[in-house]
């Protein structure tokens, strides 16, 4: 079964939207990376940055089997237009979401843990 085959495949048994698809995955490729690399990496954000260097790559690969006859017949050239504009939707659809999650994590609290009850014992 070629990728092509598989994709479609996946799009009629789920009944979800392609674009859906791909952020499905990549949030999904994007928290098993997390928990994966989690005993093995210590530092949160060296991990976190290795998991979005995992869905970009994943991502990139996707596209690359997508269009894989195209380039390996006329090479990048190629593609036309349409498959380019295609190609940089699905990377931004399955690589928005983990960035976006990267990013809050990086630069706010949001993720950060807070536990009031052991302010209250430590005022005592």
């Amino acid at each position: 079964m070629d990728f092509t085959a598989f994709k479609i495949n996946v799009i009629e048994v789920s009944g979800l939207a392609k674009d859906a698809l791909h952020i499905y995955v990549g949030v999904g490729i994007y928290l098993l990376c997390l928990l994966v690399l989690r005993p093995i990496i210590k530092n949160q954000s060296i991990r976190s940055f290795m998991a979005l260097v995992v869905v970009t790559g994943i991502a990139l690969l996707g596209e690359y089997l997508d269009n894989r006859n195209t380039i390996e017949a006329s090479g990048m050239v190629g593609l036309s237009h349409e498959q380019l504009v295609a190609s940089l939707r699905d990377l931004i659809n399955t690589c928005l979401l983990p960035y976006v999650l990267y990013a809050l994590n990086k630069w706010t609290k949001i993720f950060s843990s807070f536990n009031p009850s052991t302010k209250l014992l430590k005022q005592r």
